[in-house]
């Protein structure tokens, strides 16, 4: 039986850090908050867990956080990333009442890597390979950059 607390609080702790936004120009720390900038001027907020804060405390780390952004003349657009199963009361609220928009949901799928090692039947023109030249790698993040729009 898969554990989904389990591999939630596994996601959490190893991917809500520094692996989560590997290509960041500067992290600063705001309360439990990582106000990431990028370049391009794009600005990105994303948080480990609120660390039990209340609706209160959400309601003023929101603006604090926008704040940040808004005193740096180069950054033109911030996204705050939430996740469905964050303790976050009033995130949502404080969130539309300062400006930001929701995108649609994005889903993560976790298991055992284990259960989903297995061979399965690739479409007719699509090739699998390991990839290890710098060129590949840059060819690989360039095209999973116009995927998301981050071009």
């Amino acid at each position: 039986m898969i554990n989904s607390v389990r591999l939630l609080a596994a996601y959490d702790e190893q991917l809500r850090t520094d692996a989560e936004t590997p290509s960041a120009v500067s992290v600063t720390r705001h309360g439990p908050l990582r106000l990431v900038t990028f370049a391009g001027g794009r600005g990105f907020v994303t948080y480990r867990d609120l660390g039990g804060a209340d609706v209160d405390t959400i309601r003023r780390l929101v603006p604090e956080a926008l704040a940040h952004y808004v005193a740096n003349p180069e950054i033109d657009r911030v996204k705050w990333k939430t996740r469905g199963h964050d303790h976050a009361p009033g995130l949502h609220e404080a969130l539309l009442e300062n400006g930001f928009t929701a995108d649609e949901p994005e889903s993560i799928m976790l298991g055992e890597a284990r259960l989903l090692a297995v061979d399965v039947p690739l479409p007719d023109g699509v090739t699998l390979r390991r990839i290890s030249e710098e060129a590949d790698v840059r060819a690989m993040t360039a095209m999973q950059d116009e995927a998301f729009g981050n071009r």
